[in-house]
C-alpha cells in the first residue's frame, strides 16, 4: 500500500497505473481483434473469444492490482461463495458512476464469467476502449430522442428506453 505517500501523488501513480495496465493489455487484445475483424467465420470465433476473455479477466486483475496498491478499500461483501465461474449470471446494479463498474469487476472476476455491460452506441468511438468493447462483443444500444420517436413510432419498439404508460381516460 502507497497510503504513506501524499495523496496527490497516489493519484498520480493511481492514473499511471491505470493508462499502463489499459495499454498493456490492450496490444494482445487488439491483436486477436484483428484476426477476428480479418477471419469472421464461426469456428475462429470459437477459438478467438475464449482468447479475449481470457485477456480481459487478466486485465481486470492488473485493475485489481493497482487498486489494492493505491488504494484502502475495506470491503463487506457477502453472497459470493456459491457462485461458479461455469455458471451464468445476470448482474444488475443502479449504476451510479464509473467506479461501479471497477467495483463489479473487482468482486466478480474469476467468480463468475467476465461481466459484460450494455454500451451507449456512441461509446464505440471512445480511443481505445471502444475498440476493446467490441472485441469483447459487449453489446452496444441505441438510444432514440423523443423527438426522433414522435416523428417514427415505430421505432418506440426498438429504444432501450422505457415507455411511459398509455394515459387513462377516467369515465
Amino acid at each position: 500500500m502507497l497510503n504513506f505517500l501524499p495523496k496527490p501523488l497516489v493519484g498520480v501513480i493511481a492514473a499511471g497505473l491505470l493508462v499502463i495496465n489499459i495499454l498493456a493489455w490492450c496490444l494482445s487484445l487488439f491483436a486477436f481483434a484483428l484476426i477476428k475483424l480479418l477471419l469472421p467465420f464461426k469456428p475462429v470465433r470459437r477459438a478467438i473469444d475464449p482468447i479475449l476473455n481470457g485477456i480481459a479477466t487478466n486485465w481486470i486483475s492488473g485493475n485489481n492490482g493497482w487498486m489494492r496498491l493505491t488504494q484502502k478499500t475495506r470491503w463487506d461483501v457477502e453472497g459470493v461463495e456459491g457462485l461458479t465461474y461455469r455458471g451464468w449470471y445476470l448482474v444488475s446494479s443502479n449504476h451510479q458512476s464509473w467506479v461501479d463498474i471497477f467495483v463489479l469487476q473487482n468482486l466478480f472476476n474469476r467468480r463468475i464469467p467476465f461481466l459484460k455491460f450494455l454500451i451507449k452506441r456512441e461509446l464505440i468511438y471512445v480511443p481505445i476502449m471502444g475498440l476493446a468493447w467490441w472485441a469483447l462483443d459487449f453489446p452496444f444500444m441505441k438510444r432514440y430522442s423523443p423527438e426522433y420517436l414522435k416523428r417514427h413510432p415505430r421505432m418506440r419498439a426498438r429504444t432501450s428506453k422505457p415507455r411511459a404508460a398509455p394515459a387513462r381516460n377516467s369515465p
